[in-house]
């Protein structure tokens, strides 16, 4: 549902390429995913002692249920916005304290306590991430400089995160991030990190919770989660997560509907050995969506000035605008846990994605007084993914001390087809100008297919991890991975073409290496250095390809964990060399040449948790500095600040004659950005006061943007904008048994 520009702002062409690619989705649905957990006590005492005569009195010996699957890191029901543990930086749950990266949590109660429902709502509010909305219900995230890649409990997917629709985050139990190149583990990317939504599981009691939530702008959205044993032992369990939603947006005529399935069933085949099986269907059909407005043109219309003078509530697309967009995925994981403490993982991902659009929009530039040409897209896009991981991680003890290795293979293909028509009303953007004022005055043009894409990209490589104890304060942890790496695309339309392979990355070794100092039991010192590969599509005059951007991040921080693990800070400083980055070639239009050099560094300072046991807090600045050689354009779309500050925090009296209420609040301030046309810093306020009833049932209200501050999320380029919302109010009721 989006379009690709080309880089001087011309006509946009339909999409191609693995690194811009269509919003899609598409319909089915399955239900087949989480991950692990342990049999019952019961269980596992009458599976140790199957001798024990029938009707004889019976002595359980003391069980202690364990789950080395990850499950440890679960925020869900800590009532907690600090996390001690995370899966992103390895295939097993890892203390953050002890991770030599950059490592940041959004937790249950985060997402419950500021009623986040997108990952753009999460990542928002996380340390020295950019969440930029493209006004389609997708968006695009990015972290020091560059893109974030994205995994699915630890697996992950090539092309899966920018500019696409994700789930809803009623299914997930935690949003994890990892800032700095992730090459090791996640393969050929950019050097910006990783993101790894961690889906909700199965529990083994039963837990029964709705979510109710009706805002200003006239949304209303239902939600209910159930979990529980489904046999007598506990060894089956299952979850459900159903969502409902009917939202109006911040913009006029623009609105959406919902509706979302998550399920996920856990079973032990023996107290060692589970599988997971989940699934999940999510429909979004969208009305009066809009891509906003370019920005005004200078009188000789070859340079953006300002921004088109109009309310930060303004649509700028006929009412026709539609989009439908269905997403269905199902995932396996079977786990084995050896008694020597190894284990092995292996996890099997599946999903599909289907996009249908039908919408004009304006561009490029417009005049002052808001006119512009106006085009008609017609797009359908659909993608397939399909990701696979098998690893074994254990102990090894060697010279008095005990180390743990990890080694993998993991596997990712996506392949799409994407069907592009474009139709002005007096031809390819040459006439026909129109109010931006007045878009329903654009008609409806008839708009065949006429460009045809389709695309498989493919990723996989082996792994290897070692966490080596050099002595009681220092650890060691190397990382390598042989990395591999294909795209090929073929043109469907308006011919057929042979297919064509755009990039080819073989056998190239991706190293990385950290180490911790604990300098006392609650602070510890960290220094990692990585390599990063992420293959480029471009090609130059002569018809070859570009070479593969590559780089290395340098690292050097601190981190605590205060008040017996309720409070975690980290300071971070990071410098990134990127080289090899496409830009447009001087010499020859529309082709490229391998001549960008970047060097992305900064400081990042994080505080989560719980100062006192009443008070949650998440609290992030960063402070980013760019530097591009030769000052060669197009190595950056102007959203990265140069300053950035989050934070939300609550507290929840828990006696006195205040017992019951709840009090919060956050913010979010940056610097300014600029895509064309400039965003000034901005600072957005919000306030929240609850009041829980009884055990069962919580109400909050929360006010949005108190001081009803104007901006631009995506400031105006040639084409495009979105405007931040507008200052509203949002009434949430939650109910727990």
């Amino acid at each position: 549902m989006r379009i690709k520009k080309d880089q001087r702002g011309a006509m946009p062409v339909p999409m191609t390429g693995w690194r811009a690619r269509v919003p899609c989705m598409t319909p089915l649905a399955l239900a087949l995913l989480t991950m692990l957990g342990s049999m019952s006590p019961l269980a596992r005492a009458q599976s140790a002692n199957p001798a024990t005569p029938a009707g004889g009195d019976v002595t359980l010996p003391a069980v202690t249920v364990t789950d080395n699957t990850g499950a440890d890191a679960t925020t869900e029901d800590t009532g907690s916005y600090a996390a001690r543990n995370a899966t992103i930086a390895g295939k097993s749950a890892q203390s953050v304290k002890e991770t030599p990266y950059s490592v940041s949590i959004v937790t249950r109660q985060q997402m419950d306590d500021r009623n986040d429902t997108t990952i753009e709502d999460a990542l928002r509010y996380v340390t020295g991430v950019s969440s930029v909305s493209y006004g389609d219900g997708t968006a695009y995230f990015r972290a020091r400089g560059s893109q974030l890649g994205i995994e699915f409990d630890g697996t992950p997917i090539v092309s899966g995160l920018q500019y696409l629709t994700q789930f809803d985050l009623a299914m997930y139990d935690r949003v994890e991030v990892l800032r700095g190149p992730a090459g090791v583990i996640d393969g050929a990317g950019e050097p910006g990190g990783i993101v790894n939504l961690v889906r909700k599981r199965p529990q083994n009691q039963f837990h029964l919770t709705t979510d109710t939530q009706v805002d200003s702008f006239g949304s209303v959205r239902q939600t209910i989660d159930v979990t529980g044993p489904l046999n007598k032992d506990g060894s089956l369990r299952g979850r459900a997560v159903i969502v409902g939603e009917a939202g109006h947006e911040s913009i006029d005529r623009a609105r959406q509907k919902e509706f979302m399935a998550y399920g996920a069933i856990d079973y032990d085949f023996t107290p060692r050995t589970t599988l997971s099986l989940s699934g999940g269907y999510e429909v979004l059909p969208m009305y009066g969506l809009d891509y906003g407005a370019s920005g005004a043109l200078n009188a000789d219309q070859t340079a953006l000035v300002s921004r088109v003078p109009s309310s930060y509530a303004q649509n700028f697309s006929p009412s026709w605008n539609t989009s439908y967009t269905s997403i269905q995925e199902a995932n396996a994981n079977l786990v084995h846990r050896f008694e020597s403490g190894w284990q092995s993982s292996t996890t099997l991902f599946y999903r599909h994605m289907l996009t249908r659009a039908y919408y004009a929009y304006s561009g490029p530039g417009a005049t002052a007084d808001g006119l512009s040409y106006y085009g008609d897209q017609n797009q359908r896009n659909s993608y397939d993914w399909f990701g696979a991981d098998s690893n074994v991680s254990g102990p090894i003890r060697l010279f008095g001390q005990t180390h743990t290795l990890t080694v993998g293979a993991n596997y990712s293909v996506m392949s799409s087809t994407a069907l592009s028509g474009f139709q002005s009303v007096d031809g390819p953007f040459d006439g026909g100008t129109f109010s931006l004022f007045d878009p329903n005055a654009v008609p409806q043009v008839d708009t065949p297919f006429n460009f045809g894409t389709n695309e498989r990209t493919v990723q996989y490589g082996i792994y290897v991890q070692a966490r080596i104890k050099l002595a009681n304060p220092l650890t060691l942890l190397l990382g390598a991975r042989e990395a591999f790496v294909q795209d090929r695309t073929q043109s469907t339309l308006p011919d057929v073409s042979d297919w064509t392979t755009n990039s080819q990355i073989n056998h190239r070794f991706l190293p990385s290496a950290g180490i911790v100092w604990d300098i006392l039991p609650a602070l510890t010192a960290y220094a990692n250095y990585a390599r990063f590969l992420d293959a480029q599509t471009q090609t130059t005059f002569s018809g070859a390809g570009i070479p593969p951007r590559s780089g290395e991040q340098y690292e050097v921080g601190m981190k605590s964990s205060l008040l017996g693990g309720r409070l975690s800070t980290t300071v971070a400083l990071f410098r990134i060399n990127d080289n090899n980055r496409a830009v447009d070639d001087p010499d020859h239009q529309y082709y490229y040449v391998a001549a960008g050099k970047a060097r992305s560094q900064g400081v990042e300072l994080e505080v989560a948790g719980q100062p006192m046991r009443d008070w949650n807090v998440y609290a992030g600045y960063t402070y980013l500095n760019e530097h591009f050689e030769n000052d060669v354009p197009g190595l950056t779309d102007g959203t990265d600040p140069k300053h950035l500050f989050k934070l939300w925090t609550r507290y929840q009296f828990s006696q006195g004659v205040m017992r019951g209420v709840s009090v919060g609040g956050g913010m979010l301030a940056q610097t300014r950005i600029s895509r064309g046309v400039e965003q000034g810093a901005y600072a957005i306020f919000n306030a929240q006061v609850g009041y829980r009833f009884n055990k069962h049932l919580e109400a909050t209200l929360q006010l949005n943007n108190i001081f009803d501050r104007g901006y631009y999320i995506r400031p105006p380029g040639q084409f495009y904008s979105v405007f931040g919302d507008r200052r509203n109010v949002m009434l949430a009721v939650r109910t727990d048994f």
